[in-house]
């Protein structure tokens, strides 16, 4: 463990300041860190096959790879490269608009608080002085076929587990939808990206999952993002291992993948944990005013919580990459 750690924590070092503080690397890089140790040798030298044959591995992976990483090393390179493959989709946002366009898709990483499907059954939105809206009835996992269909994270899942499961399709295809893969599982075990809080006035069209809502250190949705940067990087992969030392690798092929269930979760916490009693009545307030939503400092207590949470989530997200990758990639 303490290698793999020391890696980890050296590359997520070696990340830009800007990147440092947000889910969308710390967090991606530690599920994926999570998934290597619960997947079999066999699995792990088919994740490399596949992401070498990445369109883009030249230039996003190989030339961004840290010196300290021993090339020679095919653990080392790995851990690295998976954690980068995480990642990856956020860095689509900022590749050369022709790069963009291609591999760019905002929708895929959240949805609409009123969709249902599957164990997803009670919506992921918090409605403050106005009715709830209707439910939006998901397409079936299997009607999901092609990329123009996959218009939210759900479908996304479903559309790219299908490419990267599928050894018929083009290897590049399959290389791009492992790095969607990787990034989807652990971005639907955020809370803040399956629903939002609506209102009669201040959030009409909703508060976008948390980001229009202003804390003492940044909007909502920043704050979870990046709650695990704030626990402390150092101790932040040995207490998610600690959590899940009790699951042997051995287990995992007799497990269950449902992204609906776990979305269903992250939904649970949003309604309950996420948007406190404070926050909902000052919001009332505004609407009623007419005043501008005041900052919303957000309590030790709540950081504490916030922290723990992201933990038993990011864990989670880890053990369910390797669950899926273990039944459903390798032949």
């Amino acid at each position: 463990m303490k290698p793999l750690f020391k890696l980890l924590l050296l590359a997520i070092l070696s990340l830009p300041f800007q990147a440092l503080m947000a889910w969308d690397s710390v967090g991606h890089r530690l599920s994926a860190a999570v998934a290597m140790e619960f997947l079999s040798n066999d699995s792990k030298a088919q994740l490399l096959t596949i992401l070498e044959q990445h369109p883009r591995f030249e230039a996003d992976f190989l030339a961004q790879m840290p010196g300290f990483i021993d090339t020679s090393d095919d653990e080392q390179m790995l851990v690295w490269l998976l954690g980068q493959a995480a990642f990856w989709p956020d860095l689509a946002r900022s590749l050369g608009a022709n790069a963009a366009q291609h591999y760019n898709h905002p929708p895929w990483h959240y949805i609409d608080g009123a969709w249902v499907r599957g164990a997803v059954s009670a919506q992921g939105n918090i409605y403050v002085g106005v009715a709830s809206f209707a439910d939006i009835d998901g397409a079936d996992a299997a009607s999901i076929r092609t990329e123009q269909q996959a218009d939210n994270i759900i479908t996304a899942l479903d559309y790219n587990t299908t490419v990267l499961a599928d050894d018929n399709r083009a290897p590049a295809e399959r290389a791009v939808a492992l790095c969607w893969v990787l990034h989807l599982i652990a971005d639907i075990h955020q809370p803040l990206h399956t629903g939002s809080l609506f209102s009669a006035g201040v959030f009409k069209r909703g508060d976008r999952g948390g980001n229009g809502i202003a804390t003492d250190a940044g909007n909502l949705h920043s704050r979870w993002d990046r709650s695990l940067s704030a626990a402390g990087l150092v101790e932040t992969l040995p207490l998610v291992l600690q959590e899940l030392a009790a699951i042997a690798p051995t287990e995992i092929q007799t497990m269950a993948s449902d992204w609906s269930q776990w979305m269903a979760e992250s939904r649970e916490i949003l309604l309950t944990n996420v948007y406190t009693e404070v926050m909902r009545t000052e919001i009332a307030a505004a609407d009623r005013s007419g005043r501008r939503l005041p900052t919303s400092p957000l309590a030790s207590a709540y950081v504490t919580q916030m922290q723990d949470i992201s933990r038993q989530r990011i864990g989670l997200a880890g053990l369910r990459l390797a669950i899926w990758i273990e039944n459903n990639l390798i032949p």
